[in-house]
């Protein structure tokens, strides 16, 4: 019995030991993780007054030269507290706000030193966002101050952070930054279009009901008339309202979609064996071009072709009424099996996200003074492409051969047709 209770004694001295040790090593890691944020923190805020410097020390010099260092300063500075905020557990809603503010300012201040900026704008902009970082700087101080006070434990830390309500100091930080993006950098035109076209706001047809869609899918998808259907609505939030059919057809199972409004086809994914058989090129291309247009889609042309060991993707864009140039934005994808060119797959969200083109110049190039006397142009024709500003510019598209004694080489090249900037070259081979 002796032997029996000195064991038991052992054991809970041992299990003591063992919870004490554990428990150590618990606070060990929370105290260290504690330590590597609050570094973290402080880091930002000494970051941060490094950028209101430079910021004000950017709109102090009008020579190129002067303006650089402070401007490269800006852009490196906004990215390293975006790494900062990023790695720290800090109220979601602040954390994203900030670092899409950094962002827009990183990005402005490398836009200006390629001078893509005017000079006016510039000073403009930089004299509210030095104003701002000012005036930021005293409400971080408030609210990180809370987060780095030596009595506040790390599980306090996290729990303020994870709660469902979260500090009010963090929701009017959120709310100041959020003001100070839509002041200092109001979304461009060309940018707001763009998120029109995301949510495609564009599409101002009638709304359409699941039957219709249905019916619509049986009359573009013949072997699916027969099908199982399930449809629904997309769920409340969602970008834009949209049905998703699922269906069941034999060796067939997949889903389309169809735009809520007008029931214009989105996407669709069929999924079925592919074959041994193989049909040629020229078939798969003959069936893609009678596909588009059975699908209402007659203002485009076939831009690429390209294979794997089961299908073929065919690339589509649309073309330019007034002047025939490719909008190679407005696209629409087709995916073909290879045994008989059945249509597995359709993507038309580029193309019903159509885009909003310019009025521009079209001034003449002399091509043998642009390109060395190694070149060659194959081939010239007109596209739209978008510039560093999500602009879409009308460009001079060519396929030009560079000739040496030891190889050939064919880029594709894309020029502005007003400004005769090249906002692409690609190696094709």
């Amino acid at each position: 019995m002796k032997i029996l209770t000195s064991i038991l004694a052992l054991a809970v001295l041992v299990m003591g030991v063992f919870l004490y040790n554990s428990k150590q090593n618990e606070m060990d890691m929370q105290n260290n993780l504690r330590a590597q944020y609050t570094s973290r923190m402080t880091d930002a805020s000494e970051k941060m007054s490094e950028l209101q410097k430079s910021v004000q020390s950017a709109t102090v010099f009008n020579d190129k030269a002067a303006q650089a260092e402070p401007l490269e300063d800006i852009w490196r500075l906004s990215s390293e507290i975006k790494s900062d905020i990023a790695s720290l557990p800090l109220d979601r809603e602040f954390s994203k706000e900030w670092m899409n503010y950094l962002g827009r300012l990183g990005d402005y201040a490398r836009l200006k030193s390629q001078d893509k900026v005017p000079e006016e704008q510039w000073l403009k902009v930089t004299n509210n966002v030095a104003k701002n970082l000012d005036e930021f700087s005293y409400e971080w101080q408030n609210a990180s101050t809370e987060l780095l006070a030596n009595e506040q434990s790390f599980k306090k830390w996290q729990k303020d952070i994870k709660k469902d309500e979260p500090s009010k100091k963090w929701t009017a930080l959120s709310t100041t930054v959020k003001g100070y993006s839509e002041s200092d950098f109001p979304l461009t035109a060309s940018e707001s279009d763009d998120l029109k076209k995301k949510e495609l706001k564009s599409i101002e047809d009638k709304p359409v009901t699941k039957k219709d869609v249905e019916n619509t899918m049986k009359e573009m998808f013949p072997k699916l008339k027969n099908a199982k259907l399930v449809a629904s609505s997309s769920k409340e939030g969602a970008a834009y309202p949209f049905y998703h059919i699922q269906f069941n057809e034999g060796i067939r199972t997949g889903y389309i979609d169809y735009t809520q409004k007008g029931g214009h086809l989105l996407s669709v994914l069929i999924e079925r064996p592919i074959g041994k058989e193989r049909i040629p090129q020229e078939q798969i291309k003959e069936k893609a071009e009678r596909a588009v247009k059975a699908f209402g889609f007659d203002d485009v042309e076939m831009v690429e072709t390209r294979e794997n060991h089961l299908v073929w993707h065919v690339v589509f864009a649309r073309l330019n009424p007034t002047n025939k140039a490719r909008i190679y934005a407005d696209a629409i994808q087709l995916k073909l099996a290879k045994d008989d060119g059945e249509i597995l797959g359709v993507n038309t969200m580029e193309y019903i996200q159509k885009e909003t083109l310019p009025d521009q110049k079209q001034t003449p190039v002399n091509w043998d003074d642009y390109f060395t006397e190694q070149v060659t142009i194959q081939k010239e024709r007109l596209a739209y492409t978008e510039n560093e500003l999500l602009q879409q510019r009308l460009c001079y598209e060519l396929i030009v051969l560079k000739d040496t004694d030891r190889r050939s080489h064919t880029f594709r090249i894309l020029v502005d047709t007003e400004t005769h900037e090249v906002l692409k070259s690609e190696l094709l081979n």
